[in-house]
């Protein structure tokens, strides 16, 4: 590569990043947009997220009536620790509907593209090597399926993480640990993937004051969150280790001690639970788009394991499936330890490495992504029903002020009230009114006059019906 053409690849390079990065956003926020607009989001979790944005701004500081299924109000905390909705919510208040919610994780994700990008041009030559990095990033299966999956805090977490490995990359300690303290602040597990950087640093970078500090200080953290921080919300114990209802890793404990302790004791117990045919089409999913680059990157390779703890070893299958929200920690560390192990391959083989990883990246995206050229992309989930249209002035007749139970994708547009509850999960809880879809009986017109029946034994009345869906008031 000469001199000038060097030049003018290492001007323009940027530009091309965020020019993708613009496209993605302008075509998944439509898209996520008009997802929700067509009736096709969820009370879990749109509708839990715009009514405890909504709540706030109305004084009720993150109350919710739906998150653990509890439908008592209660703060959102008691479930998940997530502080950085505090930054989020001057935007909302501006625009309180869920569609800024929607808009704003799309904007997360995009913008999540530019420290992989720094990476790729702190690690590798100017040109195709690094570009195609950035198509990698929008092309990896978690990322569509996030964007297109309602609203969820982890989403926020990819772009931290992402300047986390940069900046300790190019050794700017500071800035490292702004970036990977923010992580913090997105969901109580994601101090445990500071863990896995300690280990990192003390492994590769023999810096151990910065290893030690930061393996300790996540530790400190995690069981501070879990052990203090949210029961004090919620007047109990983390829910997620103690409630039957939550509880995902009851094959290995009630406890993060008692999880440890029987993954070292008993390790046929461990291997049945991670050697399951889901978890391994997961794990193809996640590392073959990138050629599994990560074993090369050697000690960085640790940076995945604690996220890939969490999901392999829980038995709630949407930890561990790839159109599901909880793999997001996993695009910035798989994609950033590729480019480290892409990195450590002579020059020589590094284009046509990249060249297979793009090709691999299209492959995977096309058979099993989420995006509009992919084989089980379904633009059904971004067109309207006319029947929704005609029975909207009805659920408008519902007083800002009475509770509703709603069918799940009725919910996230009846959120904004203090009192909602989801009818598959908190059940119609004596609600003033029940807002009723057959979308969630298989449109099954006799199922769901069966359920109109059912509801008007306990005291309903129906007020209004429509194509598959109905309206029914409590009897005063």
């Amino acid at each position: 590569m000469t001199a000038d053409i060097r030049r003018k690849a290492i001007r323009f390079e940027p530009h091309i990043v965020a020019g993708l990065a613009l496209a993605y956003f302008v075509l998944y926020s439509v898209l996520s947009v008009l997802r929700h607009t067509t009736y096709h989001s969820f009370g879990p979790d749109l509708g839990i997220f715009d009514q405890v944005f909504w709540n706030t701004t109305q004084g009720r500081f993150f109350e919710s009536t739906m998150s653990l299924a509890q439908p008592q109000p209660h703060s959102y905390f008691a479930d998940h620790f997530s502080p950085v909705y505090l930054l989020l919510l001057p935007a909302y208040a501006l625009v309180p509907r869920p569609e800024t919610l929607l808009v704003i994780q799309t904007l997360f994700l995009a913008l999540g593209v530019w420290p992989v990008y720094l990476l790729a041009r702190l690690k590798l030559e100017p040109g195709f090597r690094r570009l195609v990095w950035a198509l990698v990033y929008f092309l990896f299966l978690p990322v569509a399926f996030i964007n297109l999956y309602d609203f969820h805090e982890l989403a926020l977490a990819v772009l931290p993480l992402g300047f986390a490995i940069y900046f300790l990359e190019r050794g700017q300690r500071g800035l490292f640990l702004l970036s990977l303290l923010s992580t913090f602040l997105v969901k109580e597990e994601l101090p445990l993937v500071g863990v896995g950087f300690g280990a990192y640093i003390l492994l590769a970078k023999r810096d151990w004051t910065l290893g030690l500090g930061v393996l300790a200080g996540s530790l400190a953290v995690f069981f501070a969150l879990i052990r203090v921080i949210i029961p004090a919300f919620g007047g109990g114990s983390y829910a997620y280790f103690s409630q039957r209802i939550t509880l995902r890793y009851a094959e290995l404990g009630s406890t993060p001690q008692e999880i440890i302790a029987t993954a070292f004791t008993h390790p046929s117990r461990l291997a049945h639970i991670l050697f399951q045919g889901q978890k391994l089409k997961f794990l193809v999913g996640i590392f073959g788009p990138v050629l599994g680059l990560t074993v090369l990157a050697r000690f960085a390779a640790i940076l995945v394991l604690p996220t890939l703890g969490i999901l392999l070893l829980s038995n709630y299958p949407p930890q561990y499936a790839l159109t599901s929200h909880y793999s997001a920690p996993l695009i910035a560390l798989v994609i950033g330890t590729s480019i480290l192990g892409l990195a450590r391959l002579r020059p020589s083989f590094q284009p046509p490495v990249a060249a297979a990883v793009l090709a691999s990246s299209l492959a995977f995206s096309f058979l099993f992504g989420d995006l509009p050229f992919s084989r089980h992309f379904d633009p059904r989930l971004f067109q309207a029903e006319p029947r929704y249209a005609a029975f909207v002035a009805n659920l408008n007749r519902i007083p800002p002020d009475a509770s509703v139970a709603a069918e799940n994708n009725l919910t996230p547009h009846l959120s904004h009230r203090r009192y909602i509850y989801n009818l598959e999960y908190e059940g119609p809880q004596n609600a003033d009114y029940l807002a009723l879809d057959d979308a969630a009986l298989d449109r099954s017109a006799a199922a769901l006059q069966q359920q109109i029946a059912a509801f008007e034994a306990q005291g309903y009345r129906t007020i209004a019906t429509g194509d598959g869906l109905a309206l029914l008031q409590r009897r005063r």
